[in-house]
């Protein structure tokens, strides 16, 4: 048995996924990711807890396929944004993974504020602005807080560059992440020396950035030790989570435009022209030619949990869900609603990402593209055809999807994409009208006048 792995390093859960080379998923492990929080506004997670986890998710997606590591034949990631660490002259941890929603670069110094708002920015990086989350702000918050650990960081890896680096010992990355460290010439399609300067970061210090779905080697002997599987396997570096979940569901092919309902609310379609555009982020996509343009609302599927919480604490949140379909229901009412504004919302980061235009065909991808109730009233909201993949898991798809292309099943990632991302069901603006339309076609075809 030859399987793909494709692992999804997000940030509420590490998903393992098997697949055979049609893209079916074979066998899945979904671990909690639990980040320390040493401070307020920090977030963390030990290293040593990373591969961890990591384990015991590849470790219950190959019972679930019945199959051993040696099976394993490429293997390959999709990552969340700019959670990064920093490694000594020994290649050695010096710090935990600082989570891309840890604070700590807050308040931004004002210079570098200023830097990030400026024409130049923008056209070199693909969007505008940066926060206390910017990877790039809390680099500085390194050097002037902790200036010891900084004189002794050899390399500053995001958690795909560390994940890479790892297992297989290249010191690269994919530029579809890099893209989020405010340190990456998008239109150059190099670190900007700009940047670099201005964030006090060496290009020497960053991994290479290749194009999303590169190979990228084969595993070395530490892969066996940290993550459990053989040496040289494959290997080809991701892309980001959005990014990946959205090749994995068919973007280009089964819609224009993928909506992402997890962490985050998020939007993303490919074009040919990074031209930046207010409230958006870019990044390479898997062609070397075309960009991924992102936007997304921090504000995401967590509001459902907090809806539970507050009004049926006794209740699944699936049950919840479910009730969305009841509307003589008060709580079905509630979750209606809720969930009738995170569509409007997604609905504005639909229009942000298409300039304007309006999609034609829109896939759903995260947790909330579980149930049918929630991806109908996208539909609805959005007034086109929403499409949910046959492959419950987009992320881990994607990844083997890259995998597959690094191990020569397939030429291109665009040509697997067409095998392994196949359509489940599709959901229609009014759906119990379009079902009656269908069935009046249906006699009209079967009982002519």
């Amino acid at each position: 048995m030859a399987l793909l792995l494709g692992i999804d390093l997000g940030t509420s859960y590490f998903k393992i996924g098997l697949f055979d080379e049609g893209g079916t998923l074979r066998g899945l492990g979904r671990v909690a990711v639990t980040w320390d929080e040493p401070g307020p506004g920090r977030s963390e997670l030990a290293v040593e807890v990373f591969w961890r986890l990591l384990r015991r998710g590849l470790g219950e997606a190959l019972a679930e396929a019945g199959a051993a590591a040696r099976d394993i034949a490429a293997l390959s990631y999709s990552s969340q944004a700019t959670t990064f660490l920093l490694l000594d002259r020994a290649d050695r941890p010096l710090t935990p993974l600082v989570a891309w929603t840890d604070l700590r670069g807050a308040p931004v110094e004002p210079a570098l504020a200023d830097f990030a708002r400026s024409e130049r920015f923008r056209r070199a990086i693909g969007f505008a602005e940066i926060s206390g989350q910017t990877a790039a702000a809390k680099l500085r918050w390194f050097q002037r807080e902790q200036p010891r650990v900084w004189a002794d960081t050899r390399r500053v890896m995001s958690i795909a560059d560390y994940f890479t680096f790892a297992l297989t010992g290249e010191a690269a990355g994919d530029a579809s992440t890099a893209a989020f460290l405010a340190l990456y010439d998008l239109p150059g399609r190099r670190w900007w020396p700009d940047a670099l300067t201005a964030f006090g970061v060496e290009a020497a210090q960053l991994s290479t950035p290749l194009t999303p779905g590169t190979a990228s080697g084969r595993t070395s002997a530490r892969a066996e030790e940290l993550l459990g599987v053989p040496r040289g396997i494959p290997f080809a570096v991701g892309a980001l989570d959005h990014h990946a979940a959205a090749i994995g569901s068919g973007l280009g092919s089964l819609g224009d435009v993928s909506i992402s309902t997890g962490t985050v609310l998020a939007a993303l379609v490919l074009v040919d022209d990074a031209e930046p555009t207010a409230g958006c982020y870019h990044g390479r996509h898997t062609d070397g030619r075309r960009c991924y343009r992102l936007a997304f609302d921090a504000n995401g599927a967590g509001q459902v949990e907090e809806l539970q919480k507050q009004i049926a604490p006794a209740l699944s949140i699936a049950d919840l869900l479910n009730l969305a379909g009841e509307s003589d229901h008060p709580v079905g009412r509630a979750v209606r609603e809720l969930l009738t504004r995170i569509a409007e919302t997604h609905a504005r980061l639909v229009r942000v990402t298409a300039g304007g235009g309006d999609a034609q065909r829109v896939i759903a991808t995260g947790g909330g593209s579980r149930s049918p109730h929630w991806v109908q009233i996208n539909a609805d909201v959005l007034g086109v055809p929403v499409v949910v993949p046959a492959c419950i898991e987009r992320a881990c798809l994607g990844a083997a999807l890259f995998a597959a292309v690094a191990g020569g099943w397939y030429a291109t990632v665009d040509e697997a994409t067409q095998v392994a991302a196949r359509p489940g069901r599709v959901f229609r603006p009014g759906e119990k009208w379009w079902s009656l339309l269908d069935t009046v076609r249906t006699h009209f075809n079967e009982n002519p006048l």
